[in-house]
Formats: structure tokens, sequence, C-alpha cells
């Protein structure tokens, strides 16, 4: 007979954390901006949106503030005449670009449903 283990107090707060990230990089649109910074960087701001097929001016706003909030990217303004702004990866951006490029490769390999028939044969 098998032992029912409890979870700990300790596992479901980690749980949470990932949990509420997870949530957070799966908002529209937050994927594709790390992709293109990821593709060269410095980035500016229209330079991003062109990258990023599809995406308005509002929306990659908003992801690239909440992103900023959350140490993903830095936010460099140049006091040129106009101002001018880039957007890089930090290093937490970096190593979150690489995790989601594994990833990727996981979802590739595994997310489509044919895939996983084949798979299993």
């Amino acid at each position: 007979m098998s032992e029912t283990k409890q979870i700990t107090q300790e596992v479901l707060d980690v749980c949470k954390v990932v949990h509420t990230t997870w949530n957070t990089l799966t908002k529209v649109w937050t994927l594709p901006v790390i992709h293109s910074l990821g593709l060269k960087e410095p980035a500016r701001f229209n330079e991003l949106k062109r990258r990023t097929e599809g995406i308005s001016a509002t929306s990659l706003t908003e992801r690239l503030s909440e992103l900023e909030r959350q140490g993903v990217v830095q936010r460099k303004v140049f006091p040129d005449s106009p101002p001018r702004v880039e957007y890089s990866l930090t290093k937490k951006g970096w190593e979150l670009h690489g995790i989601l490029g594994e990833f990727s490769d996981w979802a590739i390999r595994w997310g489509n449903p044919q895939t996983q028939q084949a798979k299993s044969q």
C-alpha cells in the first residue's frame, strides 16, 4: 500500500511564487517582447514594435513597464534632443530568455498532438 504524503507549507509557498511568475509571463505579448529584445539589444521602442509583429504601442508600453518593474528589462534614457530611450535585458532577463528558449524547444517537441502521438509509439 502506498503512503500518502502531505505537501508542506514551504512547498506551497514555492508553488505560489512559481504560479504568480508563470501568470505574469503568460500575459499577452510578454514572451514575444522578451524574445524580441533577445534578438538584438539595445533596442528602441519603434524597433521593438516592428520586431513584435501585431503588437500595439499601448501593449508594448505596458509589457516593457511591467518587465522593467520586475527587473527583467532595463530602460535607459539618453538626454539627447529629442530624448532617446533604449531597452535591453538585464542579467535576470537574459537568464529568463535562456529558460524560455529551452521551454520553446520543449513545446515544439511535445506541444503538437501529432508529435506526442509519434513519440509514444
